[in-house]
């Protein structure tokens, strides 16, 4: 049982400068943020006992003892996240136009036990850094233009992650925090090029399209990994991962219509040698561990895939206005298979991929409330969201305890996040000014 309350506020402000410079158009902007949040983060454990189609029912029994695996936690995190950025947009010429900057990232985040319990929690930790930009965009005629350029990011640790970071404390993910030891913040540095267009054509329609490429390499990307206690793991800086590939859209709008499709390819990879702890059937004995513990481990090789990353994913939509207040259309979304959380050795067979369809309305009833209809999996797809890996001997320990299921109904350790079923719904939005 877990509940979580958070309290954020923010504030933000940007000036701008259109002064001219050799006779040529310029924008420099300067701005800053500030974005602060208070979470309060409780959590206990309550014993259960499995009923029919193992539904867990409680019994009403908290346990208190022992604190360093199940007892209650009450935790306080404070976010403080500060940036301070300028930029520069210059027309060199009618047709290209430069663009640099940069932005300074602070990031504070405060953990307070408040239990007394679990001192080690309590710290502060702190991340920094100054992340430069660099563009360039040429028009190739009326609408057209072709664009380059180098970013670079970073993230700091969230909460969860960082108090769920110690391999000898692993957290029933993400439920019960530990002490644990700092996590590194995650840099990426990304390289993009591409086209795009937007053109009037006959009778006032519109077509914008675009085909990008991107390059996005990581450094200290921050992954999951699992515990051999059942459902419990720990987050840990895995090395480097590569994220590259094609982004292409197009729309279509006429004063009745308006039509979208949406492709992307994701090749994401490790770059790095890894030897992480998993309960994959093809998972051995990790290296230098007493085999009383039964700790198996994937062993990955830079170039295989990240867990959890369709490859390909494509989004079809089309609207209809059959009055200028009633919109009526619909949606697919379609993505292929993904690698299994627990497999970043990509020995196992994919989670296959899928195909939703979706159905949405709409009526302006006046300027400022509309009402709506949606139905979501139009066709009740059964499919996984992501897939992971049960303990076969300790799910089947508990299914021992159900007479109707016996000490041998696991057979496969293969597991997955179900999707949403079919769902109607409706709703209204109304705005107050």
């Amino acid at each position: 049982m877990t509940s979580t309350n958070t309290q954020s506020w923010g504030t933000s402000g940007q000036a701008v400068d259109k002064t001219t410079i050799f006779g040529r158009t310029n924008q420099f902007l300067v701005g800053a943020s500030y974005d602060h949040g208070d979470t309060l983060y409780t959590t206990q454990s309550e014993l259960g006992v499995f009923g029919p189609n193992f539904v867990l029912d409680g019994l009403g029994i908290i346990f208190s003892a022992p604190v360093d695996t199940v007892g209650p936690r009450n935790i306080t995190a404070l976010n403080s996240y500060t940036g301070v950025y300028v930029s520069d947009t210059f027309d060199v010429n009618d047709r290209l136009t430069l663009t640099g900057g940069g932005r300074w990232n602070l990031a504070v985040i405060q953990l307070q036990d408040n239990t007394g319990n679990f001192p080690g929690l309590d710290g502060t930790n702190t991340y920094a850094r100054i992340n430069p930009m660099l563009g360039a965009a040429y028009k190739l005629y009326s609408g057209a233009s072709l664009y380059a350029g180098y970013s670079e990011a970073n993230r700091a640790p969230v909460p969860a992650e960082l108090a769920c970071a110690n391999p000898a404390q692993p957290c029933l993910i993400e439920s019960f925090l530990t002490n644990d030891p700092a996590l590194q913040q995650v840099v990426s540095s990304t390289w993009e090029t591409g086209l795009r267009d937007e053109q009037t054509l006959a009778n006032n329609a519109k077509l914008q399209w675009s085909f990008g490429l991107f390059h996005t390499e990581t450094i200290n990307d921050i992954i999951p990994e699992f515990s051999n206690v059942a459902g419990r793991g720990v987050f840990v800086n895995g090395g480097d991962t590569l994220r590259q590939g094609i982004e292409a859209n197009l729309a279509y709008k006429t004063s009745k219509w308006f039509f979208y499709a949406n492709y992307s390819l994701v090749d994401a990879r490790f770059e790095n040698f890894l030897t992480l702890t998993s309960h994959s059937p093809f998972a051995t004995t990790c290296p230098g561990t007493d085999p009383s513990l039964d700790e198996t481990c994937v062993f990955v090789k830079p170039g295989d895939r990240l867990p959890g990353i369709p490859e390909n994913r494509v989004k079809l939509g089309a609207d209809y206005w059959i009055t200028p207040k009633w919109k009526f259309g619909g949606d697919m979304v379609a993505a292929d298979g993904q690698v299994f959380f627990g497999d970043e050795s990509n020995q196992d067979k994919l989670l296959p991929g899928y195909a939703e369809f979706n159905l949405h309305t709409s009526y302006d009833v006046t300027p400022k409330m509309q009402i709506y209809g949606l139905i979501n999996n139009l066709f009740d797809q059964h499919y996984g969201t992501n897939g992971g890996y049960i303990i076969l001997d300790q799910a089947n320990t508990a299914s021992a305890a159900n007479p109707s299921t016996g000490p041998n109904f696991f057979t496969n350790p293969r597991a997955f996040v179900p999707s949403a079923p079919f769902e109607i719904y409706g709703g209204a939005k109304i705005a107050l000014w």
